[in-house]
């Protein structure tokens, strides 16, 4: 039998725990991961795994932390070097398609769905979501039907 324990406190987080003797997920995502984080905070090394696994660095901060391989103290003055670097090569914001296996996939499967079913269409989807018609082809993997326009 398996349930979620409800967080308690700032900075808490979800918890799913079992009466099995089997091991949670969450157990097994820490033996994965405590081989690829570092021992201790080096912003260059995590900017690599983000590089590599497509993870934003303040993810694999807290979940160093989390793990209990640094501080909070550590994991504070990391975020704030963090917040100093915003913008610089490596750490700024990087589109989910750099990424190529993490495409979102379901989102497709569900506006080919609605596409077929219902007429729905890409300007449609983007003016009901209020995004720009370029952002929803993008998500959805479908290339711009509009010529490229070159000046020669």
């Amino acid at each position: 039998m398996s349930g979620v324990t409800e967080p308690s406190g700032p900075g808490a987080a979800w918890k799913t725990t079992t009466s099995r003797s089997t091991p949670s997920s969450a157990t097994l995502s820490d033996v994965a991961a405590a081989p690829v984080l570092p021992r201790r905070l080096d912003l260059a090394q995590l900017t690599e795994i983000r590089r590599v696994w497509g993870v934003s660095v303040d993810s694999l901060i807290c979940r160093c932390r989390e793990l209990g391989m640094i501080s909070d103290a550590t994991a504070s003055r990391g975020y704030q070097r963090l917040r100093a670097l915003d913008g610089q090569p490596g750490f700024a914001p990087e589109p989910v398609d750099g990424f190529p296996g993490e495409q979102p996939t379901l989102l497709t499967q569900a506006y080919e769905l609605a596409e077929r079913e219902k007429g729905l269409t890409i300007p449609r989807l983007a003016d009901e979501l209020g995004w720009h018609p370029a952002r929803v082809r993008r998500l959805l993997g479908s290339p711009d039907p509009r010529p490229i326009l070159r000046i020669v």
